[in-house]
């Protein structure tokens, strides 16, 4: 007889829904537009302890043996203390908004990280979005641009070549496309244009995915009722430099198309080209050239 794996999740039978994709990719709005189910949780900002805890996780797996073997002896100990603060993470953030039925989260670093929640929680559910990589990257050299103005040095900041940014939009993918089969029909790619698009269709399906209920227009509009977090405060993001250059007057709007294909205003021929070229099994792969 077997049994389904325990969930990770704040009370029981709860889904937990990861959101990541590029930076710059739309996962910020996105979030926010599926935040709305009425069986959700609120948009929160980011989870910056999930960022940070399994960043320490993979930079301790590198130095297992000269850091930590004498005092966790096997790995899967120290795999087990991992899994544990998540999963405590987990249930703190779903108590304080009363155990919702579908706890979406959203990160983009945390994309990298997805085989490794995975493998820790054989229920949590995993949604990537993908973006045109021209208009991310596009998107990125203008954050760029703002933090090198106001003499901030920043992971952007030092991306100048588009060698560089190409680089760094496909660190978020090539790794999880390449392990997507260990994932299974736990992970959904969307495309932001799709969701642009087509919100009424394309959020509907990712409520088929994760189990949550949308009314299409509340998804498809912005409210402040929606949201629990102070990120769509332009004026406090923008008294924060770093934080400041990302901010989207997008957030604060319906869902719309607007901002596809505007990448020809930042980027010359050339540059568009050689994104490409770089990144040609990225446009053929879902469908951009």
């Amino acid at each position: 007889m077997t049994t389904d794996p325990k969930p990770a999740s704040g009370s029981a039978g709860q889904r937990v829904l990861m959101v990541g994709g590029a930076m710059r990719s739309g996962t910020t709005v996105i979030h926010r537009a599926l935040c709305t189910a009425a069986n959700s949780n609120p948009y929160i900002s980011e989870s910056w302890f999930l960022h940070d805890i399994m960043n320490l996780y993979k930079w301790n797996l590198s130095r297992y043996e000269v850091r930590s073997a004498d005092q966790f002896g096997s790995v899967n100990n120290f795999n087990e203390l991992i899994r544990f603060n998540v999963q405590q993470y987990l249930t703190i953030v779903s108590a304080r908004y009363q155990d919702p039925e579908v706890l979406i989260l959203k990160h983009p670093e945390l994309t990298r990280h997805f085989p490794e929640l995975a493998a820790m929680f054989p229920a949590m559910l995993f949604l990537a979005i993908v973006r045109d990589p021209r208009d991310v990257i596009a998107s990125i050299r203008e954050a760029a641009d703002k933090h090198v103005r106001d003499g901030i040095v920043s992971p952007v900041s030092r991306l100048g070549s588009i060698e560089d940014l190409c680089g760094h939009y496909l660190s978020y993918y090539d790794r999880l496309l390449r392990l997507a089969a260990r994932l299974g029909k736990r992970l959904r790619f969307v495309r932001y244009e799709d969701v642009m698009r087509e919100p009424h269709k394309t959020i509907a399906a990712i409520g088929a995915f994760a189990g949550a209920d949308y009314d299409p227009e509340a998804a498809k509009s912005f409210s402040e009722e929606h949201a629990a977090s102070s990120n769509f405060n332009k004026e406090l993001r923008l008294k924060d430099p770093l934080s400041g250059a990302f901010w989207s007057d997008l957030y604060t709007k319906d869902l719309s198309p607007e901002r596809i294909g505007r990448f020809g205003e930042r980027l010359g021929a050339d540059e568009v080209a050689q994104i490409q070229s770089l990144l040609a099994n990225i446009g053929a792969r879902f469908n951009y050239w």
